[in-house]
Parts: structure tokens; C-alpha cells; sequence
């Protein structure tokens, strides 16, 4: 079965959009007085790079290794690859890992389910989807496979704004190192995935933060310059044009990761990576973390579908129904609707890049949990989903069954298959 997460091509990045959405509130930090190993600094292209032998900007990640061995209270194990490179081969190199990491089969099930869901039009792919939301919305990556640290670089210095984006993907290297979360998230999917990654981003937002309210009133001024420089270079309506849930999903990551990682302390921020959150119930309600709520066992029963793939099978969470209904019936019903999760299980299949099955089988926490997911689910496909799929919402109790499918035909076989 195919691997089937939303973001799968990088596992950390500093996200250029939401630097200016982040709480500033009073964070603590953890000091160590190592000094940084070295960085092996290499900038983009060669000695063709305008970034070739630029030892300010080598001198000043030499200094932010520092800062950010004290922000995360960790030492690095080994030097880091840090990448150095210009707007346009920024681009560049983001386009080479796409091709590296994204294989066609993915592009073309998510197509057919984002397609079919309404998440995105009939014309539109989700592979320039992609490249439009991380070239227009990133700073920089970290790629965990080759321990490679990518900056994109304005100008002939690390200015404070690009200089916390730098942090933010220190921390990430850090994480790394001391850590196997981030190599975990090529064996998880779906609900479990997303915790992974908020925590992962969570906990470097809060670092990267951190760095830039211990900044001068005079560098924080500088900070919010460079950011707004940035943010016309990258023509950010083009990222605030991306389809709402691939959108929010991405940025999501940054700020519910942020919001836990404050709400738990910065003392609990170590366990999460070797005992993170069980859903996503519990990620965005720390009180039922704390309380170790558990979500309800879900099944489906085995079914062949024939000439499709089965693509996908693991929990949706409660934060994914969250985003998915957003688009339909706005985001205050459909947090609302989300809230009552108590467990699911989502099954996808794929035939090609028009053809796609959705199965949803859902535990509310209540009856009312349930009937209030249940009319969202049918307003939501009334907005969203094409007249011409078959579409099931059937309720029992506590429990929902949705059946979305490209196919009419399919429609007997599947409520057959599925529905008790």
C-alpha cells in the first residue's frame, strides 16, 4: 500500500507565512554553555554561487549553532550541512526533491482524491500545488535522510528574520541527532504523522520565537522589515490562492505544534519525541493528553475493490475531518463538528488519477458528537463534493459511516462492503 502523507517530501521547514502569526508570548529556555561544533557550510552552485566564499554569513551560522544548542539545550553530535542558496536556486533545489521524493503514483491518488473531495478543481494538480505552497511559503529545510540544512539567502548577510529560519532548522538538525522521530515518519500515516510533525515543528517554532524576542527593539524592527522584503519577493497571494485545506494543513503543523509545546512546558518537550501524543484529540487538548485519553478501536472489513488500488488505511483524526470540513461548512462548525472525535478509521482507493473511493468509519465521543459530524459531512459533500459521485452518510448510534466514491456505479458494491 502506498504511503499516503499530505507533506511527505520534507520533514522540517521554516515556514516564511506564519511569521508573523505566532504567539509572542513569554517562552523559557534552556542554556548550555558548550560551544558549537563547526558547520560545514556549503553554498549553492559552486564557485558560480554568489553565496561562494561568503565568510560573513559562514561566521554567522558558526554563531547561531551556538544560539541554538543554548535555545534547545542540546549539543550537536556531529557538524551540519548547511546549504547555502539564492532565491533562484532555492527553487531549484526544491524542485530536485520533489522529483526525488514524490513518486507520480502519489501525485496522481492524491489528484484523484483532492479532485473528488472538492479539495481541488477538475484542472488543477497537486504536484504544482505543491511546489507553488513551499517555494512561495519557506525559508529553509531540513532533509533528515541526508542531514542536509537548506537557507534560502536574500541579500549577502543573514538578516534577523532569515537568521531565526536558520535556528528554527538548527533545531531540527539537533532533533535529529538526539532523537529518531524524525526518522520514524517513514513508517507512520495519517493522524499519527500529523502529532509527529507538529511536535517536531513545535518545538523549533518555540525556539525559533525565542530567538527573536531575545533580539534588540532595534534587530526586531529589522526582523519584521526583512520579513515584509521577503514576503513581496515571494508574492505570498499566490501561496493565500492554494486550496484552503492544503493550506491550512501546512501551516497547522506550525501553529498546534507551537500551542502544545507551550501548553505542556518546556520541560515535557523531550518526551514527546520518544512518547508523543496518541491523536490528535490529545494534541489540541492538553488536558486530555494529560488525562491520557484514548481513542476508540475502529475497524473496517476487508474489501478488493477491483481495478483500484487500496492507496491509504489509518486514522483521519480529529484534526484532519477538522481541515477537510473547513472548506465546506467553514471553520468554526467544523471544529465544532471534529470535537465530539472519539476514533476513526479512513480507507482510500485509487485508479489512476480520476478515479477515487473515500471510507470513513467514525466513533463520537457521544450520539450528539456523532449526529453533529454527520450533518457537517452532508452539507459539506452538498458544497464540495461533484454531483456525479456516489455518496453515503449513514448514522447508528455513536457510530458514522461516509462513502464518498468518483464511480455511481460502485455505489451498491461499496455500501455492501461497508455499511452494517
Amino acid at each position: 500500500m502506498a504511503r499516503c502523507r499530505l507533506f511527505a517530501c520534507f520533514a522540517a521547514l521554516a515556514l516564511v507565512v506564519a511569521a508573523c502569526g505566532g504567539s509572542a508570548g513569554e517562552t523559557s529556555t534552556t542554556t548550555t554553555t558548550s560551544s558549537a561544533r563547526p558547520a560545514t557550510t556549503t553554498p549553492g552552485g559552486g564557485s558560480s554561487s554568489s553565496l561562494a566564499n561568503n565568510q560573513t554569513i559562514r561566521a554567522q551560522i558558526d554563531e547561531l549553532m551556538i544560539e541554538a544548542q543554548q535555545l534547545r539545550g542540546l549539543e550537536f553530535i556531529e557538524p551540519v550541512d548547511v546549504v547555502l542558496l539564492t532565491d533562484q536556486e532555492y527553487t531549484a533545489r526544491l524542485l530536485e526533491v520533489f522529483d526525488e521524493d514524490l513518486s507520480p503514483e502519489d501525485v496522481a491518488a492524491f489528484n484523484a482524491l483532492y479532485r473528488l473531495l472538492g479539495v481541488i478543481g477538475p484542472e488543477e494538480d497537486f504536484r504544482q500545488l505543491l511546489e507553488t505552497l513551499y517555494t512561495s511559503g519557506t525559508a529553509g529545510f531540513y532533509r533528515p535522510e541526508t542531514g542536509e540544512l537548506v537557507v534560502r539567502v536574500v541579500g549577502d548577510e543573514l538578516r534577523p528574520y532569515s537568521q531565526s529560519a536558520v535556528v528554527h532548522e538548527l533545531v531540527h538538525a539537533l532533533q535529529d541527532q538526539h532523537f529518531d522521530l524524525l526518522d520514524d515518519l517513514e513508517d507512520i500515516d495519517g493522524d499519527s504523522a500529523y502529532v509527529a510533525q507538529a511536535i517536531i515543528e513545535g518545538d523549533a517554532t518555540l525556539r525559533d520565537t525565542t530567538y527573536a524576542l531575545s533580539l534588540s527593539a532595534g534587530e526586531q524592527a529589522r526582523y519584521f522589515a526583512e520579513y515584509a522584503e521577503l514576503a513581496a519577493a515571494l508574492d505570498l497571494s499566490a501561496f493565500e490562492a492554494l486550496p484552503g485545506y492544503i493550506r491550512n494543513a501546512f501551516q497547522a503543523l506550525y501553529t498546534d505544534g507551537y500551542a502544545f509545546s507551550q501548553a505542556i512546558g518546556i520541560d515535557a518537550i523531550d518526551d514527546q519525541f520518544t512518547d508523543p501524543p496518541e491523536s490528535s484529540e490529545q494534541l489540541l487538548d492538553p488536558e486530555k493528553y494529560r488525562r491520557d485519553e484514548q481513542p476508540r478501536p475502529v475497524t473496517l472489513p476487508d474489501f478488493d475493490l477491483p481495478g483500484y488500488e487500496l492507496w491509504f488505511e489509518a486514522p483521519a483524526g480529529q484534526k484532519d475531518l477538522e481541515l477537510m470540513l473547513t472548506d465546506g461548512v467553514g471553520i468554526d462548525r467544523a471544529q465544532e463538528a471534529a470535537a465530539g472525535w472519539g476514533g476513526d478509521l479512513n480507507r482510500i482507493y485509487h485508479a489512476g488519477d480520476q478515479e477515487a473511493v473515500y471510507v470513513l468509519r467514525y466513533l463520537g465521543d457521544s450520539k450528539v458528537d456523532t449526529e453533529q459530524l454527520e450533518a457537517a459531512f452532508v452539507d459539506y459533500i452538498a458544497e464540495m463534493v461533484p454531483t456525479s459521485a456516489f455518496t453515503l452518510v449513514e448514522r447508528d448510534a455513536d457510530e458514522l459511516l461516509v462513502i464518498i466514491a468518483s464511480d455511481s456505479a460502485l455505489g451498491p458494491q461499496l455500501e455492501a462492503a461497508f455499511s452494517p
